[in-house]
């Protein structure tokens, strides 16, 4: 399922005109693995950062390291600001956030299966938070995942293009 649809976002992204940079975290480079793979992706695809450290989402994506110490990393604003910060980073039209806990097991007050996806285009922000209550399904969560954020940028692109 995940081929088709990133298919069908390549070619979205191609039409559009647009460029696409992706900050991962609990997908671990599922994500842009999946656009990667298809043909003609180096025409729409910028860049991709896997950030599974807080360093790394403060130091190169920009995330508030203070707001990771105090809120931690898996959140809605920690999505948003990801994906304003690979946006900036890698110069793109669209920036995708994606973090959460995968699994197996809680990561600190954080049960697993709950994830944040944010799409951002340095004007608007737009969401997908997902609750799985799956347990030891690490692969599901990632792939579902991945599977929203392909959605949520094949939405964002095709609302964007009817309102022309």
């Amino acid at each position: 399922m995940i081929p088709r649809y990133a298919t069908s976002l390549v070619d979205e992204l191609m039409l559009s005109k647009k460029q696409l940079a992706l900050a991962e975290s609990c997908t671990g480079g599922m994500l842009a693995k999946s656009i990667t793979d298809v043909s003609g992706a180096s025409n729409v695809f910028h860049c991709g950062v896997v950030s599974y450290a807080n360093e790394v989402k403060a130091n190169v994506l920009g995330v508030d390291a203070a707001f990771l110490e105090r809120e931690g990393p898996v959140n809605r604003e920690t999505a948003r600001m990801m994906a304003e910060g690979v946006l900036k980073l890698g110069q793109a039209d669209i920036g995708i956030g994606v973090t959460g806990v995968a699994g197996p097991g809680p990561d600190g007050d954080k049960p697993e299966g709950e994830i944040y996806i944010a799409l951002s285009d340095g004007n608007e922000t737009y969401y997908v938070d997902l609750d799985t209550q799956t347990s030891n399904r690490r692969e599901y969560n990632r792939e579902l995942a991945t599977l929203n954020a392909i959605a949520l940028a094949l939405s964002y692109l095709r609302h964007k293009k009817e309102e022309g």
